[in-house]
């Protein structure tokens, strides 16, 4: 369970290395807001390029950062995303809110 932020013109990209569980969540969920909240970021990049499984609490961390930047005009995005990922997206309406990139 690793991931790894870049930051570039006010958009903040996280890559997620292992699967999008209750402990990724939880780990990643306070960096992202912080640099959200501190450096003016407007989008969110979630690259799932090495994440193979995502449970609903990966869901309720893109909906948590959809919230917090959608009251400041920004966006959230995903982009790498497997098959299996994509689904979950589809059956969870995540689509709805975010864009794949």
């Amino acid at each position: 369970m690793r991931y790894f932020m870049d930051e570039k013109d006010r958009t903040l990209v996280v890559k997620l290395d292992g699967d999008l569980d209750h402990h990724l969540s939880q780990l990643i969920r306070i960096p992202i807001d912080e640099k959200i909240d501190k450096n003016g970021i407007d989008a969110v990049v979630f690259d799932f390029k090495n994440t193979g499984f995502m449970d609903s609490s990966g869901i309720g961390l893109i909906m948590g950062r959809y919230k917090l930047l959608s009251r400041k005009g920004g966006k959230v995005f995903v982009t790498n995303v497997s098959p299996a990922i994509k689904r979950i997206f589809e059956i969870s309406g995540l689509y709805k809110i975010v864009c794949e990139k």
